[in-house]
């Protein structure tokens, strides 16, 4: 017998993932997707801007395990 799997069924087994498995299947979803160009300048001049406001003193950056660390605890609600 082959079971159809539907898109609900795929996000409710998902959820049974530990938290790290769903971090992983995340990255693993935006990755898949095609890079749109409009996107895709607005991130570059997002990114050039962030350039220009920690070389002129107006932004602190900070270690990048450190945000990733960060970025996970407020994804798993733990900020």
């Amino acid at each position: 017998m082959v079971t159809t799997l539907t898109l609900d069924s795929f996000i409710a087994e998902a959820m049974q993932f530990g938290p790290d498995s769903r971090l992983e299947l995340a990255e693993r979803l935006v990755a898949s997707v095609p890079a749109d160009a409009e996107i895709e300048s607005a991130q570059l001049d997002e990114v050039h801007w962030r350039m220009e406001e920690v070389n002129a003193g107006r932004m602190a950056v900070i270690d990048g395990e450190d945000a990733l660390r960060q970025v996970r605890g407020a994804v798993l609600g733990r900020a």
